[in-house]
């Protein structure tokens, strides 16, 4: 295996993060089923007790997932010196592929869950009544299963990878292929129109949402609260902007702002392209808390809380907007200035 000081710092890191998120997660979820705040009985009295102790924890645990995320990434770019034939994050992951592809893939898909859970908590301790305790403390389960699925693809990645040759992004991404991978491959603007539509689209939605959660700061009634039909269509269209995202910067995106017609490495094109990864970020941020807005106020007990909470949401919806537009402004001053 391959060891510095980055792979160790995240390795400890993991693991803490593991012991205290698996723990807590275990006593919140049997709290949650317990978990009855009109409940006057003296068990109602010691769990309300144990409960605020598990829930700082956990968003310690969280929050340092979610820092995690960086420096998984980093700590890949750190073993490429290490590895003969690595020019990118492409050779680190080709050490032990595709678990490495999967635990790099969870990177992109938990912080959503974290960063629903954290929003969701600090909202819910806006309320007296807390309505989002038992909604909030059974979900720790599922994210306890995903964060011990992660530390473990993550273990296993950095305890079996010996500095082998591998081969680099170019025989990955840039030798011809035939049928669908072909076509999905080859350098194409379509899928870059496509995002830039479903993108406009989106902005479209959050102006509307915008107006419409102000308009609604002193009402319970809203046709999107609890709405869970629209939160399953929002969660698939923004799925399908991520998977589109990708797309255009795998095939168009990344040999336009390398300068290299037939190199398609969206690894490369954050390692060598400085804002990169900052329109990269902004565009995923962005659309992460959009993504969360629904989820809240799709909840069973939103509607009560709206009166306390819609401005907290007219907020995280101009977060959103503003991260999503500023992420496009940036992507589209780069594309200006490469033609």
């Amino acid at each position: 295996m391959i060891l510095n000081s980055y792979i160790i710092t995240y390795l400890v890191c993991s693991i803490f993060s593991l012991v205290i998120g698996l723990s807590a997660a275990f006593y919140g979820f049997g709290i949650g089923k317990k978990w009855d705040i009109n409940n006057q009985a003296e068990e109602q009295y010691r769990l309300e007790k144990q409960v605020y102790l598990i829930i700082t924890v956990v968003s310690l645990g969280f929050l340092l997932r979610i820092l995690m995320i960086p420096l998984w990434f980093w700590t890949l770019h750190s073993m490429i010196i290490s590895i003969p034939g690595a020019m990118c994050l492409v050779g680190v992951h080709n050490i032990n592929s595709p678990f490495s592809y999967l635990a790099s893939g969870l990177k992109l898909v938990l912080p959503a869950l974290y960063g629903y859970w954290l929003i969701l908590n600090f909202l819910d301790r806006q309320m007296v009544t807390q309505p989002f305790m038992k909604q909030k403390l059974i979900f720790l389960a599922p994210l306890g299963v995903l964060i011990l699925l992660e530390t473990i693809l993550d273990v296993s990645f950095f305890f079996s990878a010996p500095p082998r040759q591998v081969s680099c992004c170019t025989s990955l991404f840039d030798v011809p292929r035939e049928n669908i991978p072909q076509i999905v491959s080859q350098s194409t603007y379509i899928w870059l129109i496509i995002f830039y539509v479903l993108t406009i689209f989106i902005l479209v939605e959050m102006g509307y949402f915008f107006i419409a959660q102000k308009k609604s700061k002193h009402s319970e009634r809203g046709w999107w609260f609890g709405n869970k039909p629209l939160m399953g269509l929002e969660t698939l269209l923004i799925i399908l902007v991520f998977g589109v995202f990708i797309l255009a910067l795998h095939t168009k995106l990344s040999p336009l702002f390398l300068h290299l017609p037939f190199h398609h490495c969206i690894f490369c094109l954050a390692q060598e392209t400085w804002d990169a990864l900052i329109f990269m970020g902004m565009i995923l941020i962005g659309l992460i808390l959009f993504l969360i807005y629904f989820w809240v106020v799709s909840s069973a007990n939103y509607s009560e809380a709206n009166p306390t909470l819609s401005e907290k949401m007219v907020n995280m919806l101009k977060w959103s907007g503003g991260l999503l537009t500023g992420g496009l402004v940036i992507l589209s001053l780069h594309l200006f200035l490469v033609f």
